[in-house]
């Protein structure tokens, strides 16, 4: 790409419109390329200038040499009055930059050329005349900028961990396991040892193992409840008979 500085001198304005009703208007300058804001500058307010203000102010561009002598770049000078409530653009100049190269002729000039052109107003009438200076210097190659690699998939970052394409699995409730859900007892009754109520919560409960007993385990404690059972009624059936048999005694022992 090949690119040239462009400095101007903003010098001053004659006979232009005076769009201030009481007052004298306080001009300045706005340039630019293309009317692009980017590449905007401004010079200094003339205070009470009127209709004839003076800058002399310098500014310094860039510009892409191919594309001016395209006629695609343009200078735009807006002049406005600077006001309390809100400035008044005054009038305009464009100028096409390539009619610049094309008077500059390559002669490798060092001072200033120095133009005038014709303030253009809203209404598509002249009033005016606006005065600056410019000069080209030395042009240079700027190489084209390539474009930002792409990412491989297998870059990593934050110490050599792997991005992850998709953010992993929330955690919460556990997945259901292979085979026939695992089951859950129901409390035992008191007095009997075996599995302790379920624990509360989600997903499915762990079974646990019982405890082994030291007197033999689970057949020792059931073995021990049968018996006792069987005591227990022994004893009971024997105190009916001794009531039954103490009743048959006292009712034979009765003297009529």
């Amino acid at each position: 790409m090949e690119l040239r500085p462009l400095e101007l001198r903003v010098i001053s304005a004659k006979d232009i419109k005076d769009v201030n009703l009481f007052t004298k208007m306080d001009v300045y300058v706005v340039v630019s390329i293309n009317g692009d804001h980017r590449t905007a500058q401004k010079t200094p307010v003339h205070k009470e200038s009127g209709s004839n203000p003076n800058w002399n102010c310098t500014m310094k561009f860039t510009i892409d040499e191919t594309a001016a002598h395209q006629n695609h770049h343009n200078l735009v000078f807006r002049l406005k009055s600077n006001r309390v409530f809100g400035d008044k653009e005054i009038g305009s100049v464009q100028v096409p930059i390539r009619e610049l190269l094309d008077q500059e002729n390559g002669n490798g000039k060092v001072d200033h050329q120095h133009v005038s052109f014709s303030v253009m107003l809203a209404n598509g009438k002249t009033k005016g005349v606006f005065n600056f200076a410019y000069r080209f210097g030395e042009k240079f190659s700027m190489p084209a900028l390539p474009p930002p690699p792409f990412p491989g998939a297998g870059s990593y970052k934050h110490g050599g961990k792997p991005v992850m394409a998709y953010p992993p699995p929330p955690t919460g409730y556990p997945g259901p396991s292979s085979g026939h859900p695992k089951g859950t007892y129901p409390p035992p009754p008191q007095g009997m040892t075996g599995y302790p109520p379920p624990q509360g919560g989600y997903g499915y409960s762990q079974v646990q193992q019982p405890q082994k007993s030291k007197k033999g385990g689970i057949g020792a404690g059931l073995g021990l409840g049968l018996a006792g059972g069987l005591l227990g009624g022994m004893l009971i059936g024997d105190m009916v008979d001794d009531a039954y048999e103490a009743g048959v005694e006292d009712g034979l022992d009765y003297d009529y």
